[in-house]
């Protein structure tokens, strides 16, 4: 797989990602308004739902999870929620238009059933979207080892470990390639540490970013870079297909709400950028 790199404008400040002319859609919002109507959309591991369905309510959408903790998605004559197990989907084969796994495969026990029946359900010349953590970054190693703390050194032996896979582009693209699909685009995301608006980790979140920051500003140690890889791919039904995928450029990601932004700032740079999704404040090291 090769990428050319998406081409953009530097504007001073922060703002979304942007997509040029004919470019594929990338990221979830792009893909969900760019569906035709009437398109079945699967939100695969959709826990309250991975966008709000009903910005789009001419879609057909089904999604499920194996449980739904803070709520399941709500319901209407076109969205359909399931308690299902993403190795074993209760959908026939290729009746999907678009399947979205929004940081889901890194939860799940059994990598190669999920990838089988993400492929399964996804139509020929359909779309897939994937997002999930790249192991080798600080965040991933972070939150694993929050993990890993909250079990043994709080004693809550009974807590099932949340990352359970792990993976980096080239892993993530061979499982797919080897079952017919080809990339499309892709970007490469830094961390935005949204997990810690947990209430048990929110008192945290503030001064843990702001040191991340000041560490990246004063010594360029990017400890957040490089933390997640976001990917679409169509399904061509010939394993081992090799796209030319666009890349999508992201630079920060926000600590609130979790969008991506780009930040481009003349010198000198400030300390805080406004993320240009929900207008909260973050923390500025350097410029990527």
């Amino acid at each position: 797989m090769s990428a050319r790199l998406a081409a953009g404008p530097m504007a001073s400040g922060a703002h979304k990602p942007v997509r040029a002319p004919g470019e594929p859609p990338l990221f979830l919002h792009e893909l969900i308004a760019d569906a035709p109507p009437g398109a079945r959309v699967l939100d695969a591991g959709c826990g309250p739902g991975s966008w709000r369905y009903g910005d789009r309510p001419d879609l057909d959408v089904v999604g499920f999870d194996v449980k739904f903790p803070p709520g399941p998605p709500p319901q209407s004559p076109r969205v359909s929620v399931l308690r299902a197990d993403l190795a074993r989907v209760p959908l026939r084969d290729g009746c999907v238009d678009l399947t979205v796994c929004h940081y889901v495969l890194e939860h799940v026990s059994a990598l190669e059933p999920c990838c089988d029946e993400l492929s399964r359900v996804t139509r020929l010349g359909g779309t897939l979207y994937l997002s999930v953590p790249r192991a080798a970054s600080f965040d991933d190693r972070l939150y694993r080892f929050a993990g890993y703390f909250a079990k043994y050194a709080l004693l809550k032996l009974g807590k099932r470990l949340e990352h359970q896979q792990r993976f980096d582009l080239d892993s993530l693209l061979g499982q797919f390639e080897a079952r017919g699909f080809a990339a499309v685009a892709l970007a490469r995301v830094p961390a935005g540490f949204s997990w810690m608006n947990d209430a048990r980790t929110k008192p945290l979140q503030g001064p843990f970013t702001e040191v991340l920051a000041w560490l990246h500003r004063v010594f360029a140690l990017d400890l957040a870079r490089d933390a997640n890889v976001v990917l679409t791919l169509r399904k061509t039904g010939v394993p081992g297909a090799r796209g030319t995928a666009v890349e999508r450029r992201v630079t920060h990601v926000c600590r609130e709400c979790g969008e991506h932004s780009v930040v481009d700032f003349e010198a000198p740079l400030p300390e805080r950028w406004i993320c240009p999704w929900c207008g909260k404040p973050n923390p500025l090291g350097r410029l990527r």
